[in-house]
């Protein structure tokens, strides 16, 4: 979009005198057609983002669920298109650390639903996919199990593991992906989040429920 405005500069000043002052060239800007339907284009774009931000975000995307039901459970696994489903345990110790990163991690992959249940709420899932051992992850795509993390074994059995090497771990199997450029070595919790709910945004763009993209 901005390769075509940029377009549409140069053709503004090919047009006249170079010497164009940049309010003129505003002005001439302002009054192109072309650059109008851009306009209309891009803020079609953003509502259709908008659109879809507000539809993950009502299946729970953005934030790390503790499921209920097993009822609610079954459904999530069967239609997420990318999941990360936790079967944990209160008691667990190894399970609060996992709790910890997933949390961490939910609002930065905002495209990947990041949900817990108990396996004390869900006897038919724990035995379909044969959970013995606690913590497990199973890695969803598209409805079906891709991938599953059991125990600590991969991290060298070591409770010390960084969110970031969990991320890592998470990226091999497709659900999620690492940030690019500058954002792949900055620590999770100061990243900008993948999408931000902001009043100030909201009243500016003139919605009560508008989401923000930021380029992550």
């Amino acid at each position: 979009m901005d390769d075509k405005i940029k377009a549409a500069a140069r053709h503004v000043l090919n047009e006249g005198d170079d010497a164009l002052s940049d309010d003129e060239l505003l002005a001439e800007l302002e009054n192109d057609p072309a650059l109008e339907k851009l306009r209309e284009a891009r803020l079609e774009q953003m509502k259709r983002e908008m659109n879809h931000v507000r539809d993950l975000r009502s299946r729970g995307h953005g934030e790390y669920q503790d499921i209920q039901k097993e009822e609610s459970m079954v459904k999530l696994i069967g239609s997420t298109a990318r999941g990360i489903v936790h079967f944990t345990h209160p008691q667990f110790a190894r399970c609060k650390i996992l709790d910890k990163h997933l949390r961490a991690l939910a609002p930065y992959h905002f495209d990947t639903r990041f949900a817990s249940i108990s396996v004390e709420r869900c006897p038919f899932l724990a035995q379909k996919f044969q959970i013995r051992m606690l913590p497990c992850l199973l890695v969803i795509a598209n409805g079906r199990v891709v991938d599953r993390l059991v125990g600590f074994e991969e991290f060298g059995n070591n409770d010390g593991f960084s969110t970031e090497t969990f991320e890592r771990r998470l990226c091999k199997s497709g659900v999620i992906k690492m940030p690019k450029g500058k954002l792949s070595h900055i620590p999770v919790e100061q990243r900008p989040i993948a999408y931000q709910i902001s009043q100030a945004g909201s009243e500016a763009a003139g919605d009560s429920g508008s989401e923000v993209e930021l380029d992550y």
